[in-house]
C-alpha cells in the first residue's frame, strides 16, 4: 500500500515508518500512484484519494476564536473515509466540537513506542524525578515544581529533569533541579535510563507521547483523572498512579488561566504520596500491548485500508 503524506514527518510516524515498510505500507510525499491519503489533524492538499485523518486536539480555549479555528479539522472529521482519534478523551472532544462524523471506519490509536527503548535500566543513588513537555501553562510546570521542592524536603537526594522548552515559565534555581531544554533523543534516553518516576500533570492532554515514552522506558506514571490520553494509559499500565482532585470538563474554557490550572490541596497530598510510594518500592512498569509500536502500526493500516475499501 502506498500512503499519500500530506503532512510533515510527524515525530510518531518516524517511529511507525520502519514498521509500516516491513508490512510493505510506504509513506510517500506525492499523491501520484497512492491509494489513499493519510492528513494529521486537517487537509493540507486537495486529492482524490480517499482520506484518513489524524485528529488529536482540538481547539476549545474562551481566549481565542476557537470555533472558527476548528472549521478545518471539522471537514476532515466530517469528510474523512476513516478517522484516527489519539484517545477516548481526542474522539470525546472531536464528537463535542466538530461536524458529524460520517465514517464507521475509525479507530482510537494511541502513540505507540518500542518497550525498553531507551536501554537498560541503570542503578543510581539518589530518586530521578523526570518530567518532558512544551511547556505551556496548562502542562503546570510551577505547581510541579512546588510538588517536588515539598517532597525534596524528605527525599533529599532526590533531583528533578525538567526536559523541553520552558516558554512563559521561568527558571527556578535550585541545586536539584536540572533544566534541559530541547535536546536530542540520544539524550533524553540517558534521563529515562535513570528516571525512577515520570509526572504528567496537563490537563486534557489527548496523547502525550511523553507518557509513552515514560511507560516504555519503564518509569511509573504519576497523573491525575483529568490528564485525557495520559490518565487513559496510565490506567492500562499497573504500577502507575491516577491521582484523584483534578477538575474534569470538556467545555471550553479560559486553558492558559491560573483558574483553571489549580492544583487543589487533595490533588497536591496524593501526588506527594505517590511520589514517597514509588520511591520507597522502586517499582517499574511493563509497556502494555496497547502501547507497543506494532500494535499502533497494525491499527493504522487497518484503518488506511478500510477508507480504501470504502471507495
Amino acid at each position: 500500500m502506498n500512503i499519500y503524506l500530506d503532512s510533515k514527518m510527524h515525530i510518531q510516524l518516524q517511529r511507525l515508518d520502519p514498521i509500516f515498510k516491513e508490512r510493505n505500507v510506504n509513506l510517500i510525499r506525492k499523491p501520484d500512484k497512492c491509494e489513499v491519503q493519510l492528513s494529521l489533524v486537517h487537509f493540507r492538499k486537495k486529492t482524490n484519494l480517499p482520506k484518513v485523518t489524524r485528529i488529536d486536539g482540538i481547539y476549545y480555549n474562551l481566549a481565542i476564536p476557537y470555533r472558527k479555528l476548528n472549521k478545518p479539522i471539522s471537514i476532515a472529521h466530517n469528510e474523512s473515509s476513516g478517522i484516527i482519534y489519539q484517545s477516548k478523551f481526542s474522539m470525546d472532544m472531536c464528537e463535542k466540537y466538530l461536524a458529524k462524523r460520517t465514517t464507521n471506519n475509525f479507530e482510537i490509536i494511541y502513540n505507540g513506542i518500542k518497550p525498553n527503548w531507551s536501554g537498560t535500566f541503570k542503578e543510581h543513588i539518589g530518586i530521578n524525578v523526570v518530567v518532558s513537555a512544551k511547556w505551556r501553562r496548562f502542562k503546570r510546570l510551577s505547581e510541579i515544581i512546588d510538588i517536588f521542592l515539598e517532597f525534596n524536603k524528605t527525599v533529599k537526594n532526590s533531583k528533578l529533569h525538567v526536559i523541553g522548552t520552558l516558554h512563559e515559565n521561568k527558571i527556578m534555581k535550585h541545586p536539584n533541579i536540572i533544566y534541559y531544554g530541547m535536546i536530542k533523543f540520544d539524550k533524553i534516553s540517558e534521563v529515562y535510563r535513570e528516571g525512577d518516576m515520570f509526572i504528567h500533570l496537563a490537563k486534557n492532554d489527548s496523547c502525550p507521547k511523553t507518557v509513552t515514552e515514560a511507560i516504555g522506558s519503564g518509569m511509573p506514571v504519576i497523573t491525575s483523572g483529568a490528564c485525557g490520553g495520559a490518565t487513559e494509559m496510565a490506567l492500562m499500565t499497573p504500577g502507575c498512579v491516577i491521582c484523584k482532585g483534578d477538575s474534569y470538563s470538556l467545555e471550553p474554557d479560559y486553558v492558559y488561566q491560573n483558574k483553571w490550572n489549580i492544583v487543589s490541596n487533595n490533588l497536591r497530598t496524593r501526588v506527594l504520596n505517590s511520589m514517597f510510594e514509588i520511591s520507597n518500592d522502586k517499582r517499574r512498569v511493563v509497556l502494555p500491548q496497547e502501547l507497543h509500536i506494532n500494535t499502533t502500526a497494525d491499527k493504522y493500516i487497518k484503518v488506511l485500508n478500510g477508507a480504501i475499501k470504502n471507495v
